[in-house]
């Protein structure tokens, strides 16, 4: 991250020191007293479910977790809101147009190396597009709960998915509306 090797203030050049701000080390300008907080990135990830019940995920063909699956996911662009977030990454990364049901989730996820962040995750369900990897995805697909694949980054697992597996999981979630939506769609087609 730029601000690990800053060296100067952004609003006035002066030189950037080490300095005790709110009982922490920080870096603060020698001129003007700006103050360099590091702070996590924020992010939205989808947990996208077809009218089967499968939920959608992406095999990542860059780093980290290159060949892994994960969820849909990314950083958010500073003039979108985390729902425009998920909702373009879910496109960028698999083709699939969504809606988004609710907030899920909000965790803190510290095992990607270029950053931690803050991800919203989203309930969403597909409501279009034509299901394909993007350009950072070497495959998209569908999986039910009882198959997901071994290999999952960002432990998306354990936080999201081994939780929507569990009846108590999410017992206040949206979750339960995308249950009665799955069983009331029948035999729809899958985007």
């Amino acid at each position: 991250m730029w601000q690990d090797q800053a060296k100067h203030c952004p609003q006035c050049s002066a030189r950037l020191q080490p300095r005790a701000v709110a009982g922490r080390a920080r870096l603060r300008c020698e001129a003007c007293d700006f103050v360099l907080y590091l702070n996590p990135a924020s992010a939205a990830a989808g947990v996208v479910f077809n009218p089967r019940g499968e939920v959608l995920l992406v095999r990542r063909a860059i780093e980290p977790f290159r060949g892994y699956w994960a969820l849909p996911a990314g950083y958010q662009e500073i003039d979108e809101d985390p729902t425009a977030t998920v909702a373009r990454e879910v496109l960028e990364e698999a083709g699939v147009e969504i809606e988004v049901q609710g907030l899920l989730d909000l965790i803190f996820v510290c095992d990607d190396p270029r950053k931690p962040a803050n991800v919203a995750v989203y309930l969403c369900r597909a409501v279009g597009g034509i299901l394909r990897p993007g350009e950072e995805e070497s495959e998209a697909a569908w999986f039910s709960l009882d198959g997901l694949p071994a290999e999952i980054g960002f432990q998306n697992y354990p936080r999201i998915l081994g939780r929507l597996r569990r009846a108590d999981g999410y017992p206040d979630s949206p979750w339960n509306q995308i249950r009665r939506l799955v069983e009331r769609s029948g035999d729809e087609p899958t985007p």
